[in-house]
């Protein structure tokens, strides 16, 4: 699966930030900078995440109505924040505005997920496809309705997770998103962290500033034909990504087959290679040869030492025979091959990868060890 990444080594302008579109938003220095975000991963000492249900804010205290009234009206209006995006995202004030939602993994807790934004929702929500859910209604089977992942649990190990979502309505419910999980919390990680100097420097509107200064702009319909591509589009990227995975996956788990293959006609196939050097040697030293004596007889028909029906009568033969050697050549490999892996298709360039494999030298189990366990990081 390889180092998967939480952070991104970017530096915004001196006074701005620039969005994942490039765009570069001026920013309004607080009088005050604020508590430094740290948001560097760490271990969870305790425990809240360590089983993988129905997500719970478990970072926010209960008795505190605020929070309660800023999630409310996050989860009422976060489609008509991202059907607004541009508006959101060409003001750093709306696009710093901060959330009360914590998110959280088992092992890591809430490292990571600190102190998320307005536009780090939007932003992610447009580059994270698993973000966006098309979910069948429990009354209309047929039907599915448009929810929006707004809060990750889960295992960043296992993959089990079981996260927040929530629809058009302001409805909520929790969902396991299928595929896998990885992506999800590592790229809103790495969206979060990139804001989190800014954060701490600059101004940012409460979330009733933001509601209310859309609401005088008239920015209070949501079109519901612009979200329906919108996650259309975003349905189609994942699906793309899954076949791209799937055959990733499929690849790998026959190079893995092919070599375990190998390993077992190993003594045949390096003596198949050590015969295959020796005659391909043999080939060409004859088709050197052949060429002098084509030259020989051109020198030879310019001369008129020939005619043309004899120039001809000798070279024919010497074109016949480097053809017929090469096509030997071939029948041999082609053979030999084919009687070791009857209807695999396996190239010599198959087998000389194999040979040179630094793997080949360890013992078979090692070897078949690795090769499975990468095939079934690709899941």
């Amino acid at each position: 699966m390889g180092i998967i990444k939480t952070h991104d080594d970017f530096k915004h302008p001196e006074g701005k930030i620039q969005l994942l579109n490039g765009n570069v938003l001026d920013c309004y220095p607080l009088e005050q900078p604020k508590a430094k975000v740290d948001n560097e991963l760490k271990l969870d000492t305790n425990g809240a995440y360590m089983s993988v249900g129905k997500p719970k804010p478990v970072a926010t205290p209960t008795n505190d109505e605020q929070k309660k009234k800023e999630e409310s009206l996050f989860l009422h209006n976060a489609f008509l924040f991202l059907q607004h995006r541009d508006r959101i995202m060409s003001d750093s004030r709306m696009f710093l505005c901060p959330l009360p939602i914590q998110n959280g993994l088992a092992y890591t807790g809430t490292s990571g997920f600190s102190r998320p934004t307005l536009g780090v929702y939007i932003e992610w929500w447009l580059n994270c496809e698993e973000a966006t859910v098309f979910k069948k209604t429990r009354v209309f089977k047929k039907d599915k309705t448009k929810w929006l992942v707004y809060r990750i649990a889960g295992s960043p190990l296992s993959g089990a997770n079981r996260c927040g979502i929530v629809n058009e309505k302001g409805e909520t419910d929790s969902e396991s998103l299928a595929g896998s999980f990885s992506p999800v919390w590592s790229s809103f990680m790495r969206i979060n962290n990139r804001y989190d100097e800014a954060k701490s420097l600059y101004q940012a509107y409460t979330l009733e500033k933001t509601v209310e200064i859309m609401e005088k702009e008239g920015l209070t319909a949501v079109n519901d034909m612009d979200l329906q591509i919108l996650f259309l589009d975003s349905e189609l990227r994942r699906l793309r990504k899954t076949t791209t995975d799937k055959i990733a996956c499929l690849q790998s788990k026959i190079e893995s087959l092919k070599f375990q293959l190998f390993y077992d006609h190993r003594v045949e196939l390096k003596a198949f290679v050590a015969e295959y050097k020796e005659r391909e040697s043999q080939v060409l030293r004859r088709a050197e040869e052949i060429t002098e004596e084509c030259k020989e007889l051109r020198r030879k028909l310019k001369l008129f030492e020939l005619n043309n029906k004899q120039y001809q009568e000798q070279l024919t033969p010497l074109r016949k025979e480097r053809k017929e050697n090469t096509y030997q050549l071939h029948r041999f490999c082609d053979d030999t091959l084919d009687g070791l892996f009857p209807d695999l298709h396996i190239s010599l360039s198959d087998v000389e990868r194999f040979l040179d494999d630094p793997r080949l030298s360890a013992p078979l189990q090692s070897a078949r060890k690795r090769f499975f366990s990468h095939g079934s990081d690709e899941k």
